[in-house]
């Protein structure tokens, strides 16, 4: 089984409410409860909504493929996002067969992406490092399937830890295609199993 990316998880819902439950516990105590509440529940849906709910396409982009299928995150639909943040267990994953791939296009730079040190950075940056990593490097795969439904398959976060890895992952995927056509625009000078 090959692996990309990383599944949603609680996170997103564990760190907004807490900093909501700081929030307003801190305001509470300085002015009333009502008043906390209100700045706590604020700044839960600042945090869930204003910046998880927009980055979970970028952080938890996760698919794999297992003898011929793939599944996948959709992290396209805004409303399949939120339920994916609500509810990460039973977030379920969408599926195609490999058989069914008309052709591929393999995106992004495969040279100049690495994982940033967080010692120069202050604490609060050093939290995004990798985030900012990812979003500066984004390498995906393009996939269009003979009924002409496209979906994008990230992989921008392992090539930032693993990049060796990574492009081995690639080649066994792309290598197991048969008939589908593969279209590089990612620029690099390594065999990608054609």
């Amino acid at each position: 089984m090959l692996k990309f990316g990383k599944k949603v998880s609680f996170r997103p819902l564990i760190v907004s409410l807490a900093l909501g439950l700081l929030i307003g516990v801190m305001v509470k105590d300085i002015f009333s409860g009502s008043v906390g509440f209100i700045f706590g529940t604020t700044f839960f849906l600042l945090v869930f909504l204003g910046h998880y709910w927009r980055a979970s396409s970028v952080l938890f982009n996760y698919w794999q493929v297992n003898d011929g299928i793939v599944k996948y995150n959709d992290v396209n639909n805004p409303g399949n996002v939120l339920l994916m943040m609500l509810l990460p267990l039973s977030s379920p994953l969408k599926t195609f067969s490999i058989k069914d791939i008309q052709s591929i296009t393999i995106n992004g730079d495969l040279k100049s992406a690495s994982t940033p040190m967080a010692v120069p950075f202050s604490g609060a940056l050093g939290l995004f490092s990798s985030s900012i990593a990812i979003a500066k490097s984004q390498n995906s795969l393009d996939v269009v399937l003979n009924n002409g439904q496209k979906i994008n398959l990230d992989y921008s976060r392992d090539f930032v830890y693993n990049q060796k890895e990574t492009i081995e992952k690639l080649d066994k995927f792309l290598d197991s295609l048969d008939s589908a056509k593969i279209i590089n625009k990612a620029n690099h000078n390594v065999s990608l199993g054609y």
